[in-house]
């Protein structure tokens, strides 16, 4: 089965995460894991990226990384086949670095990036490693970066980050970070799990609107794309339910009245026409999500001129 497309566009904004294969220490030493920030800095500026926040543990990193072109792919490539080159140079190991493909969430607001930046600030915390008042010492992290006088990375921005939270773009602004990362840290381990649950899985960090609003993007420019993780299908019933809620409220319809009136209602029918003239959406959907009856009954309605 081939593998699915990344999802990408033009200022997309991506939650990526990657582990070492077989879940080994990659960056335990200070050695490795130098090098792999060396080459991400050189990815973001060979790609023009923004780089919001990033870290990188022992065994895996995560970036919440914005791309003004639609060129995640490109980077990620040069990134992890670059580094995995270096890697096996200096080590003399040979064979896969990565487990597998990285993941790629799609954040669809600020609200969802900015719980990220925290989460991704806050791993050597969970991890026990160092504690919020000196997580700057923790130095794989653009959280010891933005400490820094200047950052070593010309795509990594303290002023950038700081803009989301409305902080000032000053240490004065990183120290009211810091406080907001106290009051978000979670010692709880299922509440952990959560969070993980929330920012790791599935392919969409985001609001219902954010998702609809996605869905409605990718429908205008058309992109060949899939998304790992939860596929295609999602975004193109976002697309379609979008049409539905256009067609009853042109016709002064609302949910309670799809099981209420008749299966082949004239409005029904209209708006199964447009799903069918304007998407792939089969007669099966179409038939559930408007109480039509059977997928058949759809296709004659539809087809009846």
């Amino acid at each position: 089965m081939p593998r699915k497309l990344r999802l990408e566009y033009a200022g997309a904004i991506y939650h990526v995460i990657s582990r070492g294969n077989y879940r080994k220490d990659l960056f335990a030493g200070d050695e490795s894991g130098a090098a792999f920030e060396r080459a991400l800095f050189e990815t973001v500026e060979r790609c023009g990226w923004e780089l919001l926040a990033y870290v990188i543990m022992s065994n895996h990193y995560h970036l919440a990384v914005r791309t003004p072109e639609a060129n995640l792919v490109t980077g990620m490539k040069w990134l992890q086949s670059t580094f995995a080159t270096r890697f096996n140079r200096f080590t003399g190991a040979r064979g896969q670095v990565f487990q597998g493909r990285y993941k790629s969430l799609v954040v669809g607001d600020d609200q969802s990036l900015m719980g990220l930046m925290d989460y991704i600030h806050l791993n050597p915390v969970r991890a026990k490693m160092k504690r919020i008042e000196n997580l700057e010492e923790y130095q794989l992290s653009s959280y010891a970066q933005f400490w820094q006088r200047k950052t070593g990375c010309v795509g990594l921005s303290r002023e950038a980050t700081l803009s989301y939270f409305g902080l000032p773009k000053s240490k004065l602004g990183l120290r009211k970070y810091r406080e907001r990362l106290k009051l978000t840290e979670e010692a709880d381990p299922k509440k952990q799990a959560q969070l993980l649950k929330r920012y790791c899985r599935g392919w969409f960090l985001g609001s219902a609107s954010a998702k609809r609003e996605l869905a409605k993007r990718v429908a205008e420019v058309n992109p060949l794309v899939g998304s790992e993780g939860a596929n295609q299908q999602s975004l193109n019933e976002e697309r379609w339910e979008q049409i539905v809620q256009a067609g009853m409220s042109r016709s002064g319809k609302v949910d309670s009245d799809l099981a209420d009136e008749h299966k082949g209602a004239a409005w029904k029918v209209e708006i199964a026409k447009r799903l069918r003239r304007e998407t792939t959406a089969g007669n099966g959907w179409i038939a559930e999500r408007l109480a039509m009856g059977h997928r058949n009954h759809v296709s004659l309605l539809v087809n009846r001129g």
